[in-house]
This record gives C-alpha cells, sequence and structure tokens, in this order.
C-alpha cells in the first residue's frame, strides 16, 4: 500500500498554472457570446411582453368588452430615475363610444385627431394610470400597464399611441405614432424596439427605408394592421434584413 500510495501524484504547479490559463481562455471565448445571448433573450421577452399586450386589449374588442381602446408607449418617467418604457392599455365601452358617436358636436366628430386621446384623464373607461403617476406593472383581464426598464424606442420623453376600434374607420394615433403629409396624418403600423444600454437610449431608424441608421446588435419592430392583426421581426445584421420571427 505504501508503494501504490507513492506512486499517486498530483498536480505540480506549472500543471495547475497551464490548466488555469486554459480555463480563462475558454472563458474568455465564450463570456461575450453568453453574454450576447442574454442580453438579446431579454430583449425579445420585453418585446413579447408589449406584443401580447396590443394582441390582448385587440381581443377585448373581439369578445365586445371595449368598443374602442388605446395602446400608448411612454418613454422614460420611472420611478428611479431610470429611463425605460412604459406600455399601457385602455378601454372604452360600446355605452360610452355610443355617446360620442350619437354627439355631433363632441370631439369625436368635431376633432378627429384627437379620438385616440392622450390627455384627458376621463376620456377612457379602464385606464390603469389616468392621471400617469402610478408606474407600476399591472396585469389585469381587461387592461394592462408594463415597465420595462431595458429597452428604447425610436423617441425620448415622450408618448406614443395606437387606437383601435370594432370598426376599423376608427383606426387612428397620437403623438409619436404618427406622421403628417400634408393636411393628412398618417398613423404609423409599427414600433421599432431595441436594447437600453449605457451608450443606448434610442433606435436609431431611418424614416423612409425602415432600416437602422447605426450598428444595433438586438433590435425588434412590431408591426400591426388597423384591424389588429400583430406580426413581429428581428433586425438580421449580417444580412441587413428583417426577419420575420
Amino acid at each position: 500500500m505504501r508503494v501504490q500510495d507513492e506512486k499517486i501524484k498530483g498536480f505540480n504547479v506549472l500543471e495547475l498554472i497551464i490548466v488555469i490559463a486554459i480555463i480563462g481562455v475558454l472563458s474568455a471565448v465564450a463570456y461575450p457570446n453568453f453574454s450576447d445571448w442574454r442580453k438579446d433573450r431579454e430583449t425579445r421577452n420585453s418585446v413579447v411582453k408589449i406584443k401580447s399586450l396590443i394582441e390582448g386589449i385587440n381581443a377585448q374588442v373581439q369578445r365586445g368588452q371595449y368598443a374602442f381602446v388605446q395602446v400608448d408607449v411612454e418613454e422614460g418617467r420611472l420611478i428611479n430615475e431610470d429611463d425605460g418604457l412604459i406600455v399601457t392599455s385602455k378601454g372604452m365601452k360600446p355605452k360610452t363610444l355610443a355617446t360620442l358617436l350619437n354627439n355631433g358636436e363632441s370631439g369625436w366628430w368635431v376633432r378627429p385627431n384627437e379620438r385616440c386621446n392622450i390627455v384627458d384623464e376621463a376620456y377612457w373607461d379602464e385606464d390603469p394610470d389616468p392621471d400617469r403617476n402610478q408606474i407600476i406593472d399591472l396585469d389585469k383581464i381587461e387592461v394592462r400597464q408594463i415597465v420595462l426598464d431595458n429597452v428604447a424606442t425610436t423617441w425620448r420623453d415622450k408618448i406614443g399611441a395606437v387606437c383601435f376600434g370594432k370598426n376599423d374607420q376608427w383606426y387612428s394615433g397620437n403623438g409619436e405614432l404618427v406622421s403628417s403629409s400634408g393636411d393628412d396624418v398618417i398613423v404609423d403600423s409599427y414600433l421599432f424596439i431595441c436594447n437600453r444600454s449605457n451608450t443606448r437610449s434610442q433606435c436609431d431608424i431611418d424614416n423612409v427605408t425602415g432600416e437602422p441608421t447605426t450598428e444595433h446588435d438586438h433590435l425588434y419592430v412590431i408591426e400591426w394592421s388597423r384591424f389588429g392583426n400583430i406580426k413581429l421581426e428581428k433586425w438580421n445584421k449580417r444580412d441587413a434584413e428583417w426577419i420575420e420571427q
């Protein structure tokens, strides 16, 4: 037994140093890939939450819970003083909409561009944050509010909103989700979302081509139609094209 014990050898100092060096090299190679994967996963999870919110409030329209709904996206104003996105869905009951439609002097007819209201606290029957001071995650069957501090969009310290209705003629927008062309107001049908970091607080997108003007590692776009159909795409940096997810 004593002879066998003498034949058992452990690592010497040189061998241990070599093993540690190999582990260090492997870690240095693998960590950037893992970190990039983690950031993309976190960004995608936030994008999917926004997509789910839009789909959910449109489903309430189809069920008859609401006749007119809104999704608004606000950048900034988080409690911890960090920037982020607050995405909120709101609903108007059929009875409330009928009252507006039957009143020829209501803002619904007089100022159609303001149908997708983002100012009046009492405009919506169901609004998780009417005076914009809660800043909390709220997950209800009817309306929701989600707070996301890891993603950004194409504007800062502003609000963009899009509204859907049982009648697609009520499709409208407000703030950063509308564009003007002469006397016409065009409702945007997309929302760009990218990873937020110390070096990026806004997605840089060309308004004409819809492509990034600077390099983005984790860039997504949620697209919708006036009928509430939703599509998700991711920017493929290598091929410089959008890929449907």
